[in-house]
C-alpha cells in the first residue's frame, strides 16, 4: 500500500454505518477499511496517525460560484457594509489605491440592504460621482439586483441582447435586475486564460482548506466577457496538466434557451469527463430572489402588494427545454426560489415525453426555499433532486416571514421534511453569495441557527432540524448521487476514490453549537494530502 491512516474515528457513512479505524491507500482509490490490529499486517510506504481525530469523506459542495468567488476576492467586497455612505468609501478607496495604474472598469459585490441603519439602494449619481471615466457597478449580495453607473449604463445600451433586458433596467437610476445583472459583465474585458487558471486554482486551494475535494459550480458566464469557451478550455487545460486539486461536476448555464441549446447541439453532454472535470447539467435560473423581491411567488409578497416575482422562461419554454435536454441525455439543475417557479419546474419535467429513456435524468431545483407539502409531494413523485444551500439560514431567517407572511411559513426551508419523504437532497453553499464553510453549514443544519447562535432556544422552525450524521451526508453520501459518482464518491469503502477530511474534533459527540468553530486538520484527494493545517 501507499499510505495507511490508523488509530482514528472514521465514520464510513456507508450502508452499514461502519466506524473503523484504519484506512489504507493505494493508487489513490480505498484499498482496506477496518481495525488497527488488521492494518499492522500490511506493508506501507507511509503511515500517517490520525490520533483519534475524525476522518469523513471529502465533503463536496453541490451548488457554488467558483470562479466568481475568486474573482469578487479581488474586486470591492462589500458585504460587511452598514450603509450605502460605507459602500462608495469603499469604492473610493479602491480607485485610489488604483492611481497610476490602468483600470478599466471597478467591480463591487456584496451590500444587503437589510443591514443598513438606514436601508436603500445606491443610486446611479452616487456612483457617477466616483468617476464617469470607467463603468463602475455594485451588485446586491444575492446577485439579482445592482446599480452601475452611468458610464456602464452607456456600454450596456450598446450590447447586442440590450433590446431582451431592457425592461430590466431603470436608466434614471442606474438599478439593474435579473439578466440585466448577468449581461452587464458583457461589457467588461474578459480575462485571459492564465488569469482564469489562476482564478480556479485559487478557488480550489480555498476549497481544500475548507475539506473539500469536490463541487459543483456555475461557472461559464460567471466572469467579464462571458467567455465561456475560454473557461472550459481553462478548467481542462488544468485537468490535463494534473493541476486541478479538486473534482469539478460543472452546471452549465446559459440566460438563453437559445445558448443552452447551441452548447448541446455542439456535443456537450452530462458526464463527459476527464480525471477531474466532468461536464454536469445544464443550468437555467427560472426565478430571482427572496431578498430582492424578484423570486416567483404564486400570491404576491406580503410586504410588496401587487407583486409576484419574475420568471424567466414561460411554461411553454421550460417545457420545451425539458424535452430537449431529456431527448439529448442531458441533466438539468434550476434555480427556483419562490413557488411559483417551483411548480413550473415541476409540471415541465413531468410532461416531458422522453424523462422515462435520459439516462441523465436526475433534475433537481437549486435552492427550494418557499415550499409547501404540495410541492414537496410533487418532488417526490417527480423523483427530483433538492439542491440546499443550509447557511441562508443565517442569511434569510429574520426575513422571510415579513416577505411571505405567517400563512406561507409551513415546510418552507423544509430539508429535513425533503429527507424524511425520500427526497434526494445534497448541500451547497452558493458561494459567494454566502460562506462555503462546511462546518459552519453543518452546524446550520443541525441547530437551526444563524452564525450568532440566535434564536438561543431551539432554532428557527426546529421541526426542521437534522442530525448530524444527516448534515454531513449533505455533504458527502447525497452530493455524490447528485453528480452519479455514487459509485466512486460520497463514503469510505474499498474501491472508491481515496476523497479523505480529517477535523480537529469529533463533531458527531460535541455540543452542536460548537460545530461551527472546529477546524479541518488534513484534506485527501485520490490518495494525495492536498491540504494539511500547521
Amino acid at each position: 500500500m501507499d499510505t495507511i491512516f490508523f488509530n482514528g474515528c472514521i465514520r464510513t457513512l456507508d450502508d452499514s454505518e461502519k466506524v473503523a479505524e484504519a484506512v489504507g491507500i493505494e493508487n489513490g482509490r480505498i484499498v482496506f477499511v477496518g481495525t488497527d490490529k488488521e492494518a499492522e499486517a500490511f506493508s506501507c510506504k507511509k503511515r500517517i496517525d490520525l490520533k483519534g481525530r475524525l476522518m469523513l469523506p471529502g465533503f463536496v459542495d453541490t451548488h457554488m460560484h467558483m470562479l466568481h468567488y475568486a474573482f469578487v476576492e479581488r474586486s470591492v467586497k462589500l458585504f460587511d457594509c452598514t450603509s450605502v455612505e460605507e459602500m462608495l468609501a469603499a469604492a473610493k478607496k479602491r480607485l485610489e489605491e488604483s492611481k497610476g495604474q490602468k483600470l478599466t472598469w471597478l467591480y463591487c459585490r456584496g451590500w444587503n440592504e437589510e443591514h443598513f441603519d438606514k436601508p436603500r439602494y445606491p443610486h446611479k449619481d452616487e456612483l457617477d460621482a466616483l468617476s464617469t471615466e470607467i463603468p463602475i457597478i455594485m451588485v446586491r449580495v444575492c446577485g439579482h439586483v445592482a446599480v452601475c453607473n452611468s458610464c456602464g449604463l452607456e456600454l450596456l445600451k450598446k450590447i447586442p441582447e440590450f433590446p431582451e433586458i431592457e425592461k430590466e433596467v431603470d436608466l434614471d437610476t442606474g438599478l439593474l435586475k435579473e439578466n440585466a445583472v448577468q449581461f452587464y459583465s458583457s461589457v467588461l474585458e474578459a480575462p485571459s486564460q492564465e488569469e482564469v487558471e489562476d482564478y480556479i486554482k485559487y478557488s480550489a486551494k480555498k476549497l481544500n482548506e475548507c475539506g473539500f475535494t469536490g463541487l459543483q459550480s456555475d461557472d461559464l458566464t460567471s466572469l467579464p466577457g462571458k467567455n465561456w469557451r475560454r473557461i472550459m478550455a481553462s478548467y481542462k487545460a488544468l485537468d490535463a496538466r494534473g493541476e486541478l486539486s479538486i473534482r469539478h461536476y460543472e452546471q452549465c448555464l446559459f440566460e438563453r434557451a437559445e445558448d443552452a441549446k447551441a452548447f448541446i447541439e455542439e456535443g456537450y453532454r452530462t458526464g463527459q469527463r476527464g480525471d477531474h472535470f466532468t461536464v454536469g447539467p445544464m443550468k437555467l435560473i427560472q426565478d430571482g430572489s427572496l431578498g430582492a423581491r424578484t423570486a416567483a411567488m404564486n400570491e404576491p409578497y406580503e410586504d410588496s402588494p401587487g407583486n409576484t416575482g419574475i420568471i424567466t422562461f414561460s411554461q411553454d419554454e421550460l417545457d420545451d427545454l425539458f424535452a430537449f435536454f431529456d431527448r439529448h441525455q442531458m441533466q438539468a439543475a434550476v434555480h427556483c426560489i419562490g413557488d411559483r417557479a417551483m411548480d413550473m419546474v415541476i409540471e415541465a419535467a413531468a410532461k416531458s415525453p422522453f424523462r422515462k429513456d435520459n439516462k441523465k435524468g436526475r433534475h433537481g431545483i437549486v435552492h427550494c426555499q418557499i415550499t409547501n407539502p404540495r410541492i414537496l409531494e410533487k418532488m417526490k413523485e417527480q423523483d427530483l433532486l433538492a439542491y440546499i444551500q443550509p447557511v441562508f439560514i443565517d442569511l434569510d431567517m429574520n426575513t422571510v416571514e415579513p416577505a411571505v407572511g405567517a400563512r406561507r411559513m409551513d415546510k418552507i426551508y423544509a430539508w429535513k421534511s425533503m429527507l424524511d419523504m425520500g427526497i434526494h437532497a445534497s448541500g451547497g453553499s452558493d458561494a459567494p453569495v454566502v460562506s462555503f464553510d462546511a462546518m459552519e453549514n453543518i452546524y446550520f443544519t443541525v441547530t437551526r441557527k444563524n452564525i450568532k447562535g440566535q434564536p438561543d432556544e431551539e432554532g428557527w422552525i426546529p421541526s426542521e432540524k437534522m442530525s448530524v450524521d444527516e448534515a454531513v451526508k449533505l455533504f458527502t453520501k447525497n452530493a455524490a448521487y447528485a453528480s452519479y459518482t455514487e459509485k466512486e464518491n460520497g463514503t469510505i469503502e474499498t474501491g472508491k476514490n481515496a476523497d479523505l477530511v480529517v477535523l480537529e474534533k469529533d463533531i458527531y459527540s460535541i455540543d452542536p453549537d460548537e460545530i461551527k468553530t472546529v477546524k479541518v486538520d488534513m484534506t485527501v484527494l485520490g490518495g494525495k494530502v492536498v491540504f494539511e493545517r500547521e
